[in-house]
C-alpha cells in the first residue's frame, strides 16, 4: 500500500513541529516517517521531533522549497520505495512557500495528503501586514488546503475568531481548523486527517520563487559546554525586538537538556522530552528579517555571547 504524503508548512514558530509531534504520537494510525527541512545550518527542529531516528530524515541544505537537489530527490525515491509506512510527513522550512513541494505529493509511491499550514493566533495578523515577512506568510496561506490556527490557548477568545477571519480571507480555498486546546490531538487528526488531499489538477499552480530567503538570516550559535538555562533564557527574552524566531538545545550543568524557543515575542524554556533522542551537541539558531537582518543577528549573538561565554 501507498503511503500517504502531506505537507506541514507555516511561519517561523506557527507550531508546526508541535503538530507533527502530535500525529507522531499515536494521533496518525500507522507507521509515519517525517522528512525536516530546517532554516539554518544546524538542523534543530529534527532534536524536537519525537520520532526513531531511522524515521526521521533530515534536510538541512538552507530552504528544501527553493533547492529541489539530489538530495531531496534520493530520500522521497527512498520513502517512496518502503513497503512498511502509512504516512510521510514534510515539515517544510518556517520561510518556505510549501507550494514548491506539492509536486511530491504526485511522486510515484505515494497517495496525495493535505497541504497543511499553520497559523499562530497571536501573530498571524501581525504577521500579514508586516512590511518583510508579510508577503511571505500571505504566499503560504495562499497555498494552504488546511489552515491550522495555533496556540489559541494563548491569547482571547475574540483574538482567535479574529485570526480565524484574517485566514479565511488569505487563504479562501482552505478549510480552517481551530486547535482545541483541551483536546488538541483530535484537532490534529481532525486537521490533518487520514484521508487522500487534493489531486495535482484540484491544485493552484506553484507560485513563482520569491526572496522569502534572501529576507531572512540566521545565525548559529554553538561550541558552548553548560551552562545556566534560566539566565540564558532571560538573555534571549532581551532580544524579541531583534529576532523572528530562536530555538536551540541547551545542557545545564547537571547534565539535563533543554529546549530553548523564541517565537511571536515569547521565550519558551522546557526540559527537553525522554522519548525523544538526546541532541548530539548543544546549539541555538537565531533568526532575524528585513534589511537589518545581519545587524540584528549580530547584536543578538554579543548579548548572548556574554551569557554562554563566548566573549
Amino acid at each position: 500500500m501507498s503511503a500517504r504524503l502531506g505537507l506541514v508548512g507555516g511561519y517561523l514558530g506557527s507550531g508546526k513541529s508541535t503538530l507533527v509531534n502530535r500525529l507522531l504520537a499515536g494521533v496518525l494510525p500507522g507507521r509515519t516517517a517525517v522528512v525536516v527541512n530546517d532554516f539554518g545550518s544546524v538542523n534543530i527542529d529534527a532534536a524536537l521531533i519525537a520520532s526513531a531516528s531511522e524515521d526521521t530524515i533530515e534536510l538541512t541544505n538552507g530552504c528544501v522549497c527553493c533547492q529541489i537537489t539530489d538530495d531531496v530527490t534520493r530520500t522521497m525515491s527512498a520513502l517512496a520505495a518502503r513497503t512498511d509506512l502509512d504516512h510521510v510527513v514534510c515539515e517544510v522550512s518556517g520561510v518556505g512557500d510549501p507550494r514548491q513541494l506539492a509536486s511530491w505529493q504526485e511522486f510515484p509511491g505515494f497517495v496525495p495528503g493535505p497541504l497543511l499550514v499553520c497559523a499562530d493566533a497571536t501573530s498571524i495578523r501581525r504577521l500579514l501586514t508586516d512590511e518583510y515577512v508579510g508577503d511571505t506568510v500571505q504566499r503560504q496561506l495562499t497555498a494552504a488546503e488546511v489552515v491550522l490556527v495555533t496556540k489559541t490557548d494563548l491569547t482571547s477568545s475574540s483574538e482567535v475568531q479574529e485570526s480565524a477571519t484574517t485566514c479565511r480571507v488569505a487563504a479562501p480555498g482552505a478549510r480552517v481548523v481551530l486547535q482545541d486546546p483541551a483536546d488538541p490531538d483530535a484537532t490534529a487528526l481532525e486537521a490533518f486527517g487520514t484521508e487522500p488531499g487534493r489531486s495535482a489538477a484540484e491544485r493552484p499552480s506553484p507560485a513563482e520563487p520569491d526572496d522569502h530567503a534572501e529576507l531572512h538570516s540566521s545565525l548559529t550559535l554553538d561550541g558552548f559546554g553548560p551552562i545556566d538555562v534560566d539566565l540564558l533564557a532571560r538573555a534571549l527574552g532581551r532580544q524579541v525586538r531583534v529576532l523572528v524566531r530562536a530555538k536551540g538545545v541547551v545542557l545545564d550543568p547537571d547534565g539535563r537538556w533543554h529546549d530553548l524557543q523564541l517565537s511571536s515575542g515569547r521565550v519558551d524554556l522546557r526540559p527537553h522530552a525522554v522519548d525523544r533522542p538526546a541532541p548530539e551537541r548543544p546549539a541555538l539558531v537565531l533568526i532575524a528579517a528585513g534589511p537589518d537582518a545581519e545587524d540584528d543577528l549580530a547584536t543578538a549573538a554579543a548579548e548572548l555571547g556574554r551569557v554562554l561565554g563566548r566573549t
